[in-house]
């Protein structure tokens, strides 16, 4: 390869120094599999308490992966959570389809929404369905996103997942941002944030890939059919455990459990960075050659253009970024510094399933 280059190739056929991403192998009959489905939405959650892929709805969050692992295998023989084969195979496609390892220079997808301690009510109001703030922060928003209020930072005490209707001047120094639902009370000082896109948006979108209304972070993206592969929300990835920086992964996704270091799972052959930054290159095992982690970082938006995040200790692996990431989103975004216990509101899944 040149300096600077990297070569992917991809074929219907077995050659020597290719491998087969894992999630097309039923690992009970020792058959290749013909495909593996992808949810199109970031998954929420059924009333039966199945992981779903379903439009028209919001994503599920605020729960750990072991959560979302067990409401996805619920679903029967076959399902599971997203994992780092598929995110191998999307990776690939991607990668060779456009040239280039940087996601946003083709979509910028949704990852410069809102959420700062700044975006503070100014005026008061009972039984309203807007929020009035200062104009300089009023007009970082726009009509179709949806919105959060809360008493706190990141807080949704008072609404959730509300859709912004209208942008309107209240006065000379404050607008009215409208949203749908039930009236609220705003009071003075209550938080604004963007939350997440409802499921189903990618209707209004005619290619199986491209943008919804502007190319410019406000709107999510689709690739392939598969809404919000980067931002809007963090992704949970299954089929890895970190401990401190060093990675191990499974092949079979029936085995998948969080915290475990040993057999079904397997050491990498190099150690994650162990510092955060902007990714400049890859670890390869080449025993394993579908799991690549960043072991270099830099301080500037260089190489593969995404950020990533660690931490010391037991961690599991998000992916992808969130509404709020800006620059650092993408699909070589990692973050390698959660617990598999943390939830947060900006943090759900995707449900797979393989034809077994």
């Amino acid at each position: 390869d040149e300096v600077g280059n990297k070569e992917w190739q991809i074929s219907n056929r077995q050659y020597d120094g290719f491998y087969l991403p894992w999630c097309f192998w039923d690992f009970t009959n020792s058959v290749e599999l013909p495909y593996i489905d992808v949810g199109k939405y970031k998954a929420s959650l059924s009333a039966q308490n199945k992981l779903e892929s379903k439009s028209d709805v919001f994503p599920l969050r605020k729960k750990n992966i072991v959560e979302f692992r067990g409401y996805a295998q619920a679903n029967g023989a076959g399902y599971q959570l997203m994992d780092i084969h598929v995110v191998d195979v999307l990776q690939t496609l991607f990668y060779i389809e456009f040239a280039t390892l940087d996601s946003q220079a083709v979509m910028k997808g949704y990852t410069t929404g809102q959420y700062t301690a700044t975006h503070l009510a100014t005026v008061a109001e009972s039984g309203t369905n807007r929020f009035v703030l200062a104009n300089n922060f009023a007009d970082l928003y726009r009509v179709g996103q949806y919105i959060s209020i809360g008493t706190s930072q990141g807080g949704d005490q008072i609404a959730t997942d509300r859709q912004i209707t209208s942008i309107d001047t209240y006065d000379v120094d404050n607008k009215a941002v409208s949203f749908d639902g039930a009236p609220v009370g705003i009071a003075v000082g209550n938080f604004l944030y963007n939350s997440v896109w409802k499921n189903g948006f990618s209707t209004g979108i005619v290619a199986s890939s491209g943008i919804l209304t502007a190319n410019d972070g406000n709107y999510p993206c689709v690739y392939r059919g598969i809404e919000n592969p980067w931002g809007n929300a963090w992704q949970f990835v299954d089929g890895i455990n970190i401990n401190n920086s060093q990675s191990w992964v499974c092949k079979n996704a029936a085995q998948y459990a969080s915290n475990v270091f040993a057999s079904p799972y397997e050491q990498l052959s190099y150690v994650n960075h162990n510092a955060n930054g902007y990714v400049t290159a890859m670890g390869l095992d080449t025993e394993r050659p579908f799991m690549e982690l960043p072991i270099a970082v830099s301080a500037s938006y260089v190489g593969y253009k995404d950020y990533y995040y660690q931490a010391a200790g037991q961690r599991i692996a998000r992916f992808g970024g969130s509404g709020h990431g800006g620059s650092n989103a993408g699909l070589s975004y990692w973050s390698l510094s959660h617990a598999s216990s943390d939830t947060t509101l900006r943090l759900g899944g995707r449900l797979l399933k393989k034809p077994l």
